[in-house]
């Protein structure tokens, strides 16, 4: 009776759900949020229309593809308005967008997205090439730590990418100890790691380096979250440049109740990180469901999981 019921049941939320969301990847908020900083209120204009890119890496979109079929998505077109907004006492402006009519232009020019979260892990070395023994009051300095403070707010808020800062206590003074600090952080972590260098470059400028890309900046002050976020960004597009469209079946307790079931197909309608999907079998042993999605296998099992799944393949 109930696994009559249930198919009734999945039958009517499934053609439900085909008029509401389309099946398509979707979501319930209809804006996204862009952030910079207070100090560009005077070229709001320049950086709405240069904000392009950022939209891209906040959906996970190959940057490639668009080089490749040069796809523009014009930012003005999606805009809606924008305020200004404080965070951890540093105020911004708000970037609203319009998620729908974004997502329509993905789908429109077929170029595959997904939610996407990245982190990176920022190992730091700080010198003070003219005072001995004074490392650490580089690390400890307000300035310094509100920098790093603003670089993990911003980037968290745009790109998705949660920033974790690693200090290290020694600073390689040569070429030599560099390439071998390098060689000991590849070796030990896998992906999505930098390595920042901060050293007195003369009595008046700071260097800040990043011995993977060889990029440097000298500055008179404590101001480097700019090239930090730019490293940090290019490091997880490099790692994650590939996006892999993938099938999976998820297995569920046949006895769940029918509010728990619409629940999971309303989360999986609602969600990016699901393209599409439909129900396999409902039976005494269980409630199987096929989907596509573009998220990796942990990623997609994690996800299925806070769902209830008791199985993802």
């Amino acid at each position: 009776m109930f696994l009559k019921k249930l198919h009734k049941f999945i039958a009517i939320i499934l053609t439900f759900l085909s008029f509401s969301f389309n099946l398509n990847a979707q979501i319930s908020d209809n804006f996204i949020f862009l952030y910079e900083s207070y100090d560009k209120l005077n070229e709001i204009e320049e950086v709405i229309q240069g904000s392009e890119r950022r939209i891209f890496r906040k959906y996970g979109v190959n940057e490639d593809l668009i080089l490749d079929r040069n796809i523009k998505i014009l930012p003005t077109e999606h805009f809606i308005g924008y305020q200004i907004k404080k965070f951890n006492g540093l105020r911004l402006i708000e970037l609203k967008f319009n998620k729908d009519s974004i997502e329509d232009f993905f789908v429109k020019n077929s170029v595959p997205f997904f939610s996407f979260r990245g982190k990176t892990i920022v190992y730091i070395a700080a010198n003070d090439s003219f005072f001995n023994d004074s490392n650490f009051f580089i690390i400890d300095n307000k300035d310094f730590q509100n920098e790093l403070s603003n670089a993990k707010l911003l980037s968290d808020l745009n790109q998705n990418i949660a920033l974790e800062f690693n200090y290290l206590e020694e600073f390689p003074e040569t070429g030599y100890k560099v390439e071998e600090l390098l060689f000991q952080l590849e070796k030990n972590e896998n992906n999505n790691w930098l390595l920042m260098l901060v050293d007195r470059f003369d009595l008046t400028n700071w260097s800040y380096s990043f011995p993977k890309t060889s990029n440097v900046l000298i500055n008179s002050n404590f101001d480097f979250s700019k090239i930090l976020l730019n490293e940090a960004i290019n490091e997880v597009i490099n790692v994650n440049n590939e996006i892999v469209k993938r099938t999976f079946t998820a297995s569920f307790q046949p006895d769940l109740e029918i509010d728990d079931i619409e629940q999971i197909f309303t989360k999986l309608s609602e969600s990016t990180d699901i393209l599409n999907y439909r129900v396999l079998s409902a039976n005494k042993k269980s409630i199987e469901l096929e989907y596509e999605s573009y998220l990796g296998m942990e990623e997609a099992e994690n996800f299925l999981k806070s769902l209830g799944a008791i199985k993802n393949i």
